[in-house]
């Protein structure tokens, strides 16, 4: 059975680790990489990057770190089509499992390939049915089926890849490659440096390879569920009972406001994910069926089409 494509968004990637059986995570989209938005979202236990591929680095000198996997590190090779979202969200949760809780299928899954090469293991994730089945549990529904082909030199193709800290070390994984790319130490006793002081510029290198019109790219920080964070304190503020002054009083305000916004959002991703399921053909040819009935297509056809026009002379006019 074949993968299909995934949109690169936060709500699509929490829900299907969730599917999977992790607990306690959740993606956020960064749209800035300056420290003070970092350390909101800590803990952050790696970054997923979408960029143009190119199949090149922009001259950068890549080492794989042929040791790195004896070292803990988990690395899959990509060995299927499509597969390289899921791959770089199965990258950063195997690599942070004494962090979260992976649940019984990825925990399973660890167990199974821990003495597996990269081939090996990555023909152990094309294969595996329960992540194959939640990584196309989000494909859009396609009645009309074109006949695929080979991406041609001018085609726009993307690829994801992880970032994670692994022993004091900060790996790319990216599952095109033979093995982990070491881009340096942290938390060195000669240094204060946090695995995102060396991951950021890393990433930065890669988008200053590309042209500067270029804006193509996608940056997800995995971290902890933030909501969990805020139950716990609210029942802890809570906890103190007659105690409260207005101070604290006005933390729980804060915090509830918070939590409430975090609900709020993560019922939208619900909703969104419910929307790309849904196949919305027959609604609209029924509903074409029913204008047609009425004799008023060709005329609603004519007023769209006059509409799309002026808008388009409008927009090339300003």
């Amino acid at each position: 059975m074949e993968w299909t494509t995934i949109e690169s968004d936060p709500g699509v990637f929490t829900e299907l680790a969730r599917a999977i059986g992790v607990r306690g995570v959740a993606f956020e989209e960064l749209y800035t990489l300056e420290a003070d938005e970092l350390k909101r979202l800590e803990p952050i236990y790696g970054l997923i990057f979408l960029f143009k591929y190119r199949g090149d680095d922009g001259g950068e000198v890549c080492a794989i770190d042929a040791e790195a996997e004896s070292k803990g590190v988990f690395f899959a090779r990509q060995m299927i089509q499509n597969a390289c979202a899921t791959q770089a969200v199965l990258s950063v949760l195997l690599n942070a499992d004494d962090k979260l809780e992976l649940g019984e299928t990825l925990s399973a899954f660890k167990e199974f390939t821990s003495e597996f090469d990269a081939e090996t293991k990555g023909l152990a994730i094309s294969n595996s049915d329960v992540i194959r089945d939640a990584h196309n549990s989000f494909a859009r529904p396609e009645p009309i089926v074109l006949q695929s082909r080979p991406a041609r030199e001018d085609d726009d193709v993307f690829h994801f890849v992880g970032y994670v800290p692994k022993g004091k070390v900060v790996y790319e994984l990216d599952g095109l490659r033979q093995g982990p790319i070491n881009h340096g130490h942290f938390g060195n006793e000669d240094d204060d440096k946090t695995w995102l002081d060396v991951a950021v510029p890393a990433i930065q290198r890669r988008i200053a390879a590309y042209s500067t019109n270029e804006i193509k790219f996608n940056l997800l920080a995995v971290t902890k569920d933030q909501r969990i964070s805020l139950r716990e304190r609210i029942a802890e503020l809570q906890g103190i009972g007659n105690s409260i002054d207005d101070s604290l009083a006005e933390e729980i305000t804060q915090l509830s406001s918070e939590l409430a916004y975090l609900e709020s959002k993560a019922e939208d991703w619900r909703n969104e994910n419910i929307r790309r399921r849904w196949n919305y053909l027959p609604f609209i040819f029924g509903l074409l069926r029913e204008v047609a009935a009425k004799k008023q297509l060709m005329s609603a056809f004519e007023i769209a089409k006059k509409n799309s026009e002026k808008g388009a002379f409008d927009g090339q006019t300003h």
